[in-house]
């Protein structure tokens, strides 16, 4: 009786799941203050891979100090503007359906003095920081356009967002402002 060897082959089975990238851009609207002051627009792409949030940020600051008129066309327009292009690198916590944030960087900025036509421009270099906060959605659902009134696709990551942003920079032209952010993408990692 011959003896028979069996070698059971056990099949791995690789299961591969893919996750989304945690990746979004968002749109602020708020105030500044300090050595220029008003209006302020902001836009950023972020990226996050674990903790580490990778931001491209573009400010501008609108200041309008006087506008005459002739009938219903301006004459002459003295404002003040700034313009901000900025690279941060921060730290990002998520916690659900809410996150936090504080960053820092190097920015390029161009700031123009417009005065009875005569237009004066400084560039400069300086340190952005900034820090907020943000409300998401915690679960993949379907995307609802006009705030949930039409339910399209399949269950996905992809979504809105809400918060606020502290954003200031150290520089020739130093400045502190608060803005109401809104934004679009994938705030976290979904399964």
């Amino acid at each position: 009786m011959g003896y028979a060897s069996l070698i059971a082959q056990e099949k791995v089975e690789e299961v591969s799941i893919k996750t989304n990238p945690v990746f979004f851009g968002d749109f602020s609207l708020g105030y500044t203050n300090g050595d220029i002051q008003g209006f302020s627009v902001t836009g950023s792409l972020n990226y996050q891979k674990k903790t580490n949030l990778f931001t491209f940020r573009t400010l501008q600051v609108l200041h309008i100090e006087r506008i005459d008129f002739f009938i219903l066309f301006p004459t002459r327009i003295d404002f003040e503007q700034m313009s901000e292009y900025s690279l941060l690198y921060g730290k990002r916590m998520i916690e659900n359906g809410f996150s936090y944030h504080i960053s820092g960087g190097i920015s390029f900025a161009s700031y123009t003095h417009n005065y009875k036509g005569e237009k004066l421009t400084i560039d400069y270099v300086g340190f952005p920081i900034e820090a907020g906060i943000s409300w998401f959605k915690n679960k993949k659902k379907r995307f609802n356009v006009l705030y949930g009134l039409l339910p399209v696709g399949k269950p996905t990551g992809f979504g809105r967002s809400i918060g606020f942003k502290l954003h200031a920079n150290i520089a020739k032209k130093s400045y502190v402002g608060l803005g109401l952010t809104l934004g679009l993408g994938w705030y976290k990692t979904y399964n």
